[in-house]
């Protein structure tokens, strides 16, 4: 490895940009900036005074990037170099305003490094740009081709030291409207290896406009090693590290949607890096990698309640509150009740008390399980909590933990069988230390599995030993009374790993202690940055996370729960065919299955599917509402847990169905007169069907069809096809119109002049 020859190169490059500077400002159309207010701080006005580049020269560059005329510069400021962002620089910013209410159409902002003159950030604006046809969109390999086009024509050598990674990012779906971005990352290259810490990140709109450019760069010192593992090695070395337990999951949804039963999973086990020298295993903080310890019980058998029968009622409550947490010197300044908390649907007061001749700060307000008498929640006096200006001696941490679990035992016995104190492996989850106060947590366990939710937390005074905050949450979930049958660890890492891939990156070296502690000091302060070459295992992205289900083995969305497949086979029987770009488009979506490996385009669609991909395209891409399980369906034949219940119910809401039959008959095939219906619903147009009169056609066979309104305005905004001669108001629709007219929808339904060509014909 020669890494000098490209921080050479680098070198060369940045002082090539110096030279034409003043030529380049002379050359360019003249802006004056007498009349700028500059924003400079004092500290910063001694870093403008040292940059190679002022205020005008920056000026000259940034005119060329940002075509100025008819633009007022709104705003100029300088900003030194810190910690955050190693490099000075100057930012602009211009706008275009309408000239008669003020309002501005037109944004743009840019910053130069102030000693080199390249291109640091840039963004722009435009009111009015979502009004792109979305028939005029360009894909995300346009995009791409756009996003490159711009780096290398603004920042040349930035471009030629980066190199696009998509490996984190999946491609994306095709749009279903035209307000989309597409975002690009070029990363660092060093000799090969690539530095993700810096790069260029660009946004580019569904016109092919740049609209926001960000590039972030170290001046960083790269270890070079003469002795490194190979790719194999490091794969290896992945495997044998990997420690994966199953644990119990809640997807997103399903807590929105109240379904309390947790999935049993496995999560990605590679997410700790191994050192390209030793081969050791690291965290991503680059301190030593090691297996946690087993969890250890706050009890390790059932406790009793510390009470049972009816429920406590407000007095009693406060005096029991009062008693067990030692409040004598408090009163009571207000109380709620409430039958079915969070924590469990259990009946709980609320309780908040004052100091007693303290109405400023002394406080402490407390959650009490009315039938249990278990505390859940205690904060304390931390108003009157006063920051310390000596170093407080490191705790016994220790010793606060058995603190914390003789407190569970005490306040809460109920819950002690159920938590459990785990050894963090990364950094940030350990003990959270400042200078008086200090953190204990714990979490749940069920039958020896991490529960989907459920912990406990305390906040110690570390010099008196007071207990100043604790809180406890089991969550409302219902798990098995066994452990399902689930595949064992090895299998589940070996799955894992055929999704994997182990890449060779620098890492930056963490700051020192005393690093760190002068840049919080000093925000100019500046440290030197290292970084080490180490191996990483990225898995196959996706555009949403997802798990391995332990019991099924199959891969499953994080967000629903639902099977998901991380690599979607191509339709068997589709290339060529008139109408695969829009088929595509409905598989993509899962709108439409393969049978048999076959897209079937003949074959006639379903209500439920078609409604499934309206619905899916009206909310913007996303899936449709999640309703609870408290909805009472609106069909008898879609019921709460059908594939379809959330898009029938979202369609319902939204007037695309008629809310008053009592079957819908999802798996059956659509006509073409209900999908014309179904368009114009969903289009917004229902309104105009009332009046069939105002509409004239040449159709001959739709005078008797109860949807003829529909029919008029879909065909006349040539959504749904036909011959213009008859319409067959009773035919059924194969999958390849339907995917047709489906396209069609998605390049009208925006078109504000949809009413008027309707009235012209």
């Amino acid at each position: 490895m020669k890494p000098w020859i490209i921080r050479s190169s680098s070198f060369v490059l940045s002082a090539s940009l110096l030279l034409p500077v003043a030529q380049a400002h002379a050359q360019s159309p003249h802006v004056s900036t007498n009349n700028m207010a500059t924003t400079v701080s004092q500290a910063d006005s001694v870093a403008q005074a040292k940059a190679k580049l002022s205020k005008e020269a920056a000026l000259a560059l940034a005119t060329k990037i940002v075509p100025t005329a008819g633009m007022t510069v709104q705003d100029v400021s300088f900003r030194s170099a810190d910690s955050w962002r190693p490099f000075p620089e100057w930012s602009f910013s211009w706008v275009k305003k309408n000239p008669e209410n003020g309002k501005v159409l037109l944004s743009y902002s840019v910053s130069i490094h102030a000693n080199t003159g390249e291109l640091t950030s840039y963004s722009r604006h435009e009111q009015g740009a979502s009004s792109l046809p979305y028939a005029k969109r360009i894909s995300y390999t346009e995009a791409q081709e756009q996003a490159k086009r711009f780096l290398e024509k603004n920042n040349a050598g930035k471009a030629a030291e980066t190199r696009l990674y998509t490996r984190d990012m999946p491609e994306p779906k095709t749009p279903l409207n035209a307000e989309v971005f597409y975002n690009f990352r070029f990363v660092r290259d060093v000799d090969g290896i690539l530095f993700p810490d810096n790069g260029a990140e660009i946004t580019v709109d569904a016109s092919g406009t740049v609209t926001n450019y960000s590039l972030s760069w170290n001046d960083v010192t790269f270890e070079d090693t003469d002795t490194k593992i190979s790719e194999n090695e490091a794969e290896k070395l992945f495997k044998e590290q990997a420690n994966p337990k199953p644990v119990y999951l809640l997807p997103w949804e399903r807590m929105e949607t109240q379904n309390n039963k947790p999935s049993l999973g496995y999560m990605n086990p590679f997410t700790f890096y191994i050192d390209a020298e030793t081969g050791k295993a690291m965290t991503q903080s680059l301190t030593s990698y090691q297996a946690p310890k087993d969890p250890e019980p706050v009890s390790s058998k059932v406790l009793p309640a510390r009470r049972s029968g009816q429920p406590l009622s407000q007095e009693e409550a406060v005096q029991w509150v009062l008693k067990t947490l030692n409040l004598s010197n408090y009163e009571l300044r207000s109380a709620n009740y409430n039958e079915k908390d969070f924590r469990g649907n259990r009946p709980v007061w609320d309780l908040e008390f004052g100091e007693k001749g303290n109405s400023e700060d002394g406080f402490a307000y407390v959650s009490v399980d009315a039938v249990t008498g278990d505390i859940y929640r205690l904060n304390k006096d931390f108003r009157g909590h006063k920051e310390k200006t000596t170093a407080t001696k490191k705790p016994d941490m220790e010793k606060f933990k058995a603190k914390a679990m003789e407190a569970i035992r005490e306040l809460a016995p109920t819950m002690a069988h159920q938590l459990y104190w785990t050894e963090r492996i990364e950094e940030e989850n350990q003990p959270v230390v400042d200078s008086e106060r200090t953190q204990i947590r714990f979490e749940r366990f069920i039958n020896g599995i991490a529960a989907a939710s459920g912990s406990a937390h305390f906040t110690f005074d570390i010099e008196t030993g007071d207990l100043l905050n604790y809180s406890a949450d089991l969550g409302n979930e219902t798990y098995p009374t066994q452990v399902p049958k689930h595949l064992p660890a090895a299998e589940a890492s070996e799955k894992w790993w055929t999704e994997t891939k182990a890449e060779e990156v620098y890492a930056l070296v963490p700051l020192t202690p005393e690093d760190a502690k002068r840049a919080k000091e000093q925000p100019s302060y500046t440290p030197k940055r290292t970084a080490k070459i180490v191996y990483r295992a990225t898995i196959t992205p996706f555009e949403q996370p997802y798990y391995l289900d332990a019991v099924t083995g199959e891969w499953s969305s994080t967000s629903t729960g639902k099977t998901i497949a991380l690599h979607r086979p191509a339709p068997a029987d589709l290339e060529g065919h008139p109408a695969e770009k829009e088929l595509l488009l409905m598989y993509e979506y899962d709108a439409l299955t393969l049978e048999d490996g076959n897209i079937m385009p003949q074959k006639p669609i379903t209500r439920g599917e078609m409604i499934e991909m309206l619905m899916i395209s009206l909310n913007q891409g996303r899936n449709y509402p999640q309703y609870s399980l408290e909805r009472k369906a609106t069909y008898s034949d879609v019921a709460n847990g059908s594939r379809f219940f959330s898009a029938v119910e979202g369609a319902v809401d939204r007037g695309l169905l008629d809310k008053n039959a009592s079957k819908l008959n999802p798996n059956e095939t659509i006509t073409r007169e209900e999908l014309a219906d179904m368009i114009v619903r969903a289009l917004g147009y229902k309104k105009l069907t009332d009046f069939p009169g105002m509409f004239q056609s040449g159709l001959s066979d739709i005078a008797n069809s109860k949807y003829r309104g529909s029919i008029i305005i879909a065909t006349t905004l040539g959504i749904v096809p036909t011959d213009k001669q008859k319409f067959q108001p009773q035919s059924l629709v194969p999958r390849a119109d339907a995917a047709i007219t489906f396209t069609r929808f998605l390049e009208k339904r925006d078109n504000p002049d949809g009413p008027v060509t309707l009235l012209r014909k």
